[in-house]
């Protein structure tokens, strides 16, 4: 084969690699193309992209149109008042993953709540700060801004007509008007009244059937219990307090009465769970109390909730805590609970319950409500239904308790 033959040979090959090559490129131009023009359309987003504080919004809520498929359709934060970017991934039709940002607006206009009535009462010379002797809070600012208008004087009895007025960060305003009384230190009303002992006996008969358990919570108040005639006497459940906080970011402290009433219960055979008096104001301080409590109870058969009790509504306007806050770290104990292995659990009373907690939100409540026939109407497991209860075994009042299996 003569070398003209060979050269042209090997340009025809040198053409036909050429012509692959430009064409190759050419697909690979054209796929980018049209791929990045399916990304213009692929993700269309909803006009208004404005939610409330602390709202459950999912990824898909603010998509109206996708040539894809989410990876995760996960709930965006909206806890973060103002501007917030949101990013996610999805699977094209193409079956890449892409991955795509857009922006949120979260708002609130809920107006914070004041908890009071008409007339508050105070003593000649009591130079507390009003602001903090109503319960009041925001469900979003935990530093809302509270005065009191009107003219008043503590050190001169009288009435005075005054306005509690409490406004958020996101300018929304509460005004409440009230009258404050100032009355000589030994003329303040002291009432005491004298409630019906409840006896254990008598809740068997009227609250005891196939659906329910009575029970007790205790805690060094009871003193020296005599578990076995506890038992004897119908107790099938109790709650122990643990401890308690003293105080904001005050140290944990274990009931002296603890140990031997979670043994005595348990080895009388009567079911227990555990509740801790808190102080949390963070994330934090709930999950190092939880840490706390399982040192001192992971050697008991604790087979109850571990229950959250934050009680302290006279000082939350001082704890800097939003209602938003405060229900956070009742949800985060319980979690936290539940990543031991236990059950965790909200305890409050009904007023509470009624106004600040977001019951929806937990999965198990424990009412306190002192009456014969409680007309809350949300969901619980257990009820308190008396602190002056009665049962063989203890010495003096007892909280009884019902439990709806």
């Amino acid at each position: 084969m003569n070398k003209k033959v060979i050269f042209i040979i090997i340009m025809t090959i040198v053409a036909i690699l050429t012509l692959i090559s430009l064409f190759v490129v050419f697909k690979i131009e054209e796929d980018r193309k049209l791929e990045l023009a399916e990304d213009e359309v692929a993700v269309t987003f909803r006009d208004n992209l404005t939610f409330e504080f602390a709202s459950k919004v999912k990824l898909s809520d603010c998509i109206l149109n996708l040539n894809g498929e989410l990876i995760d359709d996960f709930y965006i934060n909206t806890t973060t008042i103002g501007e917030n970017t949101i990013n996610f991934q999805y699977k094209s039709q193409r079956n890449k993953i892409k991955t795509r940002e857009f922006t949120i607006n979260v708002v609130d206009t809920v107006a914070p709540e004041v908890f009071m009535s008409n007339t508050l009462t105070i003593t000649v010379g009591d130079n507390k700060d009003l602001t903090h002797s109503v319960l009041s809070g925001d469900n979003a600012d935990p530093k809302p801004i509270r005065e009191i208008k009107g003219e008043y004087d503590i050190n001169k009895e009288g009435s005075y007509k005054l306005k509690y007025v409490i406004a958020d960060a996101s300018g929304n305003k509460t005004e409440k008007d009230f009258t404050l009384k100032v009355v000589p230190k030994n003329n303040k009303k002291v009432t005491t009244t004298e409630r019906e002992k409840v006896l254990f006996s008598d809740c068997i008969s009227k609250f005891k059937n196939e659906n329910t358990s009575i029970g007790i919570d205790v805690s060094k108040w009871q003193g020296d219990i005599d578990w076995n005639a506890v038992k004897n006497a119908g107790a099938e459940f109790v709650f122990v307090r643990i401890g308690y906080q003293g105080k904001f970011d005050g140290d944990y402290k274990i009931d002296k009465y603890f140990e031997e009433n979670i043994k005595g219960a348990t080895e009388a055979g009567i079911k227990a769970g555990v509740y801790f008096y808190s102080y949390a104001r963070t994330t934090d301080d709930a999950i190092k109390q939880v840490d706390w409590i399982y040192e001192q109870t992971k050697k008991y058969n604790v087979t109850l909730p571990i229950v959250f009790d934050w009680e302290n509504w006279n000082s939350f306007t001082k704890a800097e805590m939003s209602f938003y806050d405060i229900n956070n770290v009742a949800k985060t104990f319980i979690k936290r609970a539940e990543e031991y292995g236990y059950r965790g659990m909200l305890y409050s009373s009904k007023n509470f319950l009624e106004k600040i907690w977001y019951v929806d939100e937990f999965e198990n409540i424990w009412l306190a409500h002192y009456t014969e026939k409680t007309n809350y109407d949300g969901k619980y497991q257990f009820w308190q239904m008396c602190d002056t209860g009665r049962v063989d075994g203890i010495n003096g009042n007892v909280d009884i308790d019902i439990w709806y299996k």
